[in-house]
């Protein structure tokens, strides 16, 4: 009786130990998918600037040839 009460309690830990490494791990994953996911944020965010800035540079530029062609 005693051998069997050892061995749950043996399992049990183990089981616990199990729980607690997995829960560890899935937390550190999430953890570090948060991180990539702010800094892929960050990279389209600069990316969108960018374009931005170069859309309104195409525009600046018609216009300038619109008004160009206008006077000849």
């Amino acid at each position: 009786m005693n051998d069997i009460g050892i061995f749950l309690i043996g399992q049990a830990v183990i089981i616990l130990t199990g729980l607690v490494s997995i829960y560890l791990k899935v937390s550190l994953k999430l953890k570090e998918l948060e991180i990539r996911v702010v800094v892929v944020e960050k990279q389209d965010d600069q990316i969108s600037r960018k374009l931005d800035n170069i859309t309104n540079q195409l525009n600046t530029l018609s216009i300038q040839l619109q008004n160009k062609q206008d006077r000849e």
